[in-house]
């Protein structure tokens, strides 16, 4: 039931579900929001048929699949029972800690909504009188309307000079804010395999700039597992990647190379001027070698994943107690640049 896009790439991402009550949006905001989202590279789950006796159990799962929810209350809201169903799922996964929820009053007071004043509350008064002898799901329903409007979130009145371009434009960005900070509330795991390696995530590298949703944005794939992926959108700044690792996992003696998991978009602009890669293995004592190349990434635009060698190295003993350092820099910030996509870095035998 989710709609098609001619978006180039399916997001793949955590789920953001909206709640939102079809006659009132359907049309108009939610027309331009969820193609928007989907162009942003977030996974949208939008129901499209508000079917009369259809089954909603499905629609709960969706809910519980999703990681945010996003609650759009409109003036004809509460004459649905179908929102208010979804709206009291919402509640159950906010108490479960398994959601984070995204409250928009669309043209409606917040206290509209949790006093039940207006219209608003009217609908909800003659639904509730419409269902009464189903004094629990009606009640689940007065606690859901009650508790999500203390969630903060955002307002566009009726009266505001802001158009619904820019009140998208908002609604996305938290949204993208939210996902981000789900994605940081994680522990990414360093993936081992049967040939000795290691493959690190990118939300273990140091990434400049990566919390800023302007110039990165974060989203999921799934190799085997779900990994986070760190995208570049636009930036003319100075690009840093690094990251570590500790020895003591390695064979002593072994020959190990490092190598960055990349792609790049074939829309990437920027990459002409070089990257400088460095590796740097420091010793207990602090002692150590560093290695630097220089290598431009131009030529991989367009590709699948690329493995971009930094540099290899001996394992030292173990009682060393070393590190490896490694780093992806560029020191140009004059020119644009974008598409760079990061799946995190790999250490492997060489």
């Amino acid at each position: 039931m989710a709609a098609s896009s001619s978006v180039r790439t399916t997001p793949t991402g955590p789920q953001v579900f909206i709640n939102f009550r079809g006659k009132d949006m359907r049309n108009g905001f939610i027309s331009f929001l969820e193609p928007a989202m989907r162009e942003a590279n977030i996974n949208v789950f939008i129901d499209k048929d508000e079917v009369v006796g259809t089954d909603l159990v499905n629609l709960f799962v969706r809910i519980q699949e999703s990681r945010v929810a996003v609650v759009i209350f409109s003036k004809d809201y509460t004459s649905s029972e179908w929102c208010l169903d979804e709206l009291a799922q919402i509640k159950d996964c906010i108490d479960q800690g398994g959601l984070n929820v995204i409250p928009i009053f669309y043209k409606l007071a917040p206290s509209s909504v949790e006093e039940l004043k207006g219209g608003f509350g009217d609908s909800f008064r003659v639904l509730k009188c419409k269902y009464k002898d189903e004094p629990e799901r009606t009640q689940k329903w007065e606690e859901a309307l009650k508790s999500i409007p203390k969630i903060k979130g955002l307002t566009l009145s009726e009266k505001s000079d802001r158009n619904e371009r820019e009140f998208m434009n908002e609604t996305i960005f938290e949204i993208q804010r939210s996902l981000s900070q789900i994605a940081v509330k994680g522990n990414p795991k360093v993936e081992s395999n049967s040939l000795g390696g290691f493959m690190v995530p990118a939300r273990r590298l140091v990434i400049t700039h990566a919390e800023n949703l302007e110039k990165w944005t974060w989203s999921a794939i799934y190799d085997k597992a779900d990994i986070e992926i760190a995208t570049m959108i636009n930036t003319h700044s100075l690009i840093k990647i690094n990251g570590d690792f500790h020895t003591r996992k390695l064979i002593p003696g072994k020959k190990y190379e490092v190598v960055f998991l990349v792609r790049l978009d074939d829309t990437s602009l920027g990459w002409k001027n070089d990257v400088t890669l460095t590796l740097k293995l420091v010793m207990g004592d602090k002692t150590g070698n560093e290695k630097e190349k220089k290598l431009c990434l131009d030529e991989y635009i367009g590709e699948n994943w690329v493995d971009i060698l930094v540099g290899e190295f001996e394992a030292p003993p173990k009682k060393e107690d070393a590190k490896i350092f490694f780093s992806m820099c560029q020191y140009v910030d004059t020119d644009k640049k974008s598409g760079l996509v990061v799946k995190g870095f790999a250490i492997r035998p060489a």
